[in-house]
């Protein structure tokens, strides 16, 4: 068990830090950012005054670990009750130091052109 919890605290911690890198890329591009707490769905919500941006975000080191992401990502964005018209429900996977993005468009998750 405790290797599990182990393994599990360091890939809390790399996506605590991909998150973190997000967040400060935003700020940087003029967004205010705001982080949710623990593991909530989305993990940030961005917005200046042209965008609303809902985003989960993954840290990934294999091609595989992307497509496990971009699944995850699906099944969560199914389960939206409400998202606002001008909102943007987004993915960010970090993978080799980039930022691969996928916006869900309501049936399925589209990879895009990253914001940051």
């Amino acid at each position: 068990m405790q290797r599990t919890y182990r393994k599990n605290k360091g890939a809390r911690a790399k996506g605590s830090r991909a998150e973190t890198l997000l967040l400060n890329q935003l700020t940087d591009k003029g967004y205010e950012v705001r982080r949710t707490h623990l593991s909530a769905y989305p993990d940030i919500i961005a917005w200046n005054n042209d965008h609303v941006l809902l985003i989960e975000v993954k840290m990934r080191s294999t091609p595989t670990g992307i497509t496990q992401a971009k699944s995850m990502f699906k099944s969560a964005a199914k389960t939206l009750q409400f998202v606002p018209n001008n909102a943007s429900v987004l993915c960010y996977v970090r993978f080799n130091q980039h930022w691969r993005v996928f916006k869900w468009d309501g049936l399925k998750a589209n990879e895009i052109e990253p914001i940051v």
